[in-house]
Formats: structure tokens, C-alpha cells, sequence
């Protein structure tokens, strides 16, 4: 089993959260259980079951060699190997701005959760951009980035269920400008009120069109931004709590340590000490 932790949380029209691989033994099972976070499973041999569950109603799909499977944030899932040929996957977590969106432009939906290769050809080339992140753990944040790009490059391209998406410019103009704007002023008191500023909008508008776009009301999406700031702190300096808490926006340690374990699951001081750790991918 190899299982590589992203641990730069910078990037944001698509963040990492993991990736790896695992040959798995007979009727190896996860769940009924939950993610946090979008995973695509990539089968490179063997086969199993996989279970999505939609309020009383549960879709079983029984896959195979060259076959991928999206499991949604929030969705109650359970999967399991084949006893008798199980199945061998490539993983990636994810999530971000335009994860729904590449997503939706490769035919993978709430409606369509299984991937189906247009030739062979075509989805060897996916599975290789995912087989390079895998098997080279020393890379660069921005190079494993990159290849994770290339990596949806590939699986919209060689999809069966590809489409068109329409494009939206003056909408992903808003969004970049939003980011952008935070990206400068996250360590200062700002407000929803002072990003709608910024763009001249109406706050209640600005609020339907942000959360449309991103999944995340505005202040979910600063609040967001400055504990990933947070980590990188916590992990790469020695500098108090208190200290870091203000650098990120927030004059009080206590609302910020509130934020940070609602995230995370853990407060900062415990995170850093875990964190530290992990020098190397698991």
C-alpha cells in the first residue's frame, strides 16, 4: 500500500488532500461510511463492488480492470474486493473550486458515478498522469499540482461521457476576483460585505453567485483560507499560537482554535505536534 498526504492546502480551484495506492486482499472492505471529500478510484486489476447510497435507495455497481468510480462528499458508501480476483486501485482525494466542474465535464455525476473509457489507449493515459503521483513522492507541491491538472486533462479527454460545458466569464470573473481579494487581505477584519464591495455587487447577490460557484458561502471560503495559512505555520515555524491566530486574521486565539478544530478535528497545538511527523508519505 503506498499513501501520500497533501499537506499544502494553497491551491484552491483544486485542493489535494491525498493519493495512493493499495492491492487489495479478498473482500477488503471500506464502510458504510462517509468522505469529506471527493476520492476517484481507478481499478488497475482485479474487481469488486461498489455501493452508493441516495436516501432509501442503494446503487450497486460491480466493476473492473480499467473501470474509475466517483465517491462524492457526504455520500454514504461502501465498497468491497472481489474474494476471488480482488482488485488493485490507484486513489486521489480532492476537492476545490473546480472539482465539480471538471468532474461534471468528464461525465462523472450524482446520476453517472462510474468512469468508462473511450478506448484503451485513452484511459492508459489517465492512469499513468495518477501512476506518476504515486509513484514519485518526492515531488514539489506545484509539480504534484501540475500532474494533477494533467491528471483531469486526461480523464475529461478520454472519457466516453465527456461533454461541453458552457463557460460563464463574467461569473469566473467574479470568483478569481474574490480570491484574489482575499488572498491579500485575509490577515485584516474583512467582511462578506467587503468582497461585494470590491466588486460594486449587492452583498445577498455576491453571497448566491459565490455559493453557486464554489459550494461554500464567502465567509466558509475566508474562514477556510486562513486555517490552511494556519497549517503552514503551525508545520513549517515555532511561533505561538496566539501569534500565528493574528497573522491569520484572528484577534482572538480562542474563536481561531474554534475554527481551526472545527476543520481539522483537532486543536492547532495537537495538530502541529502530528503534523511535524510526517516527513515522509505514509
Amino acid at each position: 500500500m503506498k499513501n501520500h498526504l497533501f499537506l499544502s492546502q494553497e491551491y484552491f480551484d483544486i485542493t489535494i488532500y491525498q493519493y495512493g495506492y493499495e492491492q487489495c486482499l479478498p473482500h477488503h472492505t471500506f464502510g458504510p461510511g462517509m468522505r469529506n471529500h471527493y476520492l476517484i478510484h481507478c481499478i488497475l486489476s482485479g474487481s469488486g463492488t461498489y455501493c452508493a447510497h441516495y436516501g432509501d435507495k442503494v446503487f450497486e455497481y460491480h466493476l473492473h480492470e480499467g473501470q474509475a468510480f466517483l465517491i462524492e462528499p457526504n455520500r454514504l458508501v461502501h465498497y468491497f474486493a472481489d474474494n476471488e480476483t480482488p482488485w488493485e486501485y490507484m486513489w486521489i482525494e480532492f476537492d476545490g473550486m473546480k472539482a465539480s466542474e471538471y468532474l461534471r465535464e468528464a461525465g462523472l455525476t450524482q446520476s453517472s458515478l462510474i468512469y468508462h473509457p473511450s478506448s484503451r489507449e485513452s484511459r492508459q493515459e489517465m492512469f499513468s498522469r495518477l501512476q506518476y503521483l504515486v509513484d514519485t513522492p518526492d515531488l514539489l507541491p506545484s509539480e504534484v499540482v501540475g500532474h494533477t491538472y494533467l491528471f483531469f486533462g486526461a480523464l475529461i479527454r478520454s472519457s466516453r461521457n465527456t461533454r461541453k460545458l458552457p463557460k460563464n466569464n463574467i461569473l469566473d470573473f467574479y470568483i478569481q476576483s474574490t480570491v484574489d481579494f482575499i488572498e491579500s487581505y485575509y490577515m485584516n477584519e474583512i467582511s462578506v460585505e467587503d468582497m461585494a464591495a470590491n466588486l460594486s455587487l449587492n452583498r445577498s447577490y455576491f453571497s448566491k453567485i459565490f455559493k453557486k460557484a464554489t459550494k461554500k458561502s464567502p465567509q466558509d471560503f475566508l474562514i477556510q483560507y486562513r486555517i490552511n495559512k494556519s497549517c503552514e505555520l503551525l508545520r513549517s515555524t515555532s511561533m505561538p499560537i496566539v501569534q500565528i491566530a493574528h497573522l491569520v486574521g484572528y484577534n482572538n486565539q480562542f474563536h481561531f482554535t474554534r475554527a481551526f478544530k472545527k476543520l481539522m478535528n483537532l486543536p492547532p497545538q495537537e495538530w502541529r505536534k502530528r503534523n511535524r511527523q510526517l516527513t515522509a508519505p505514509l
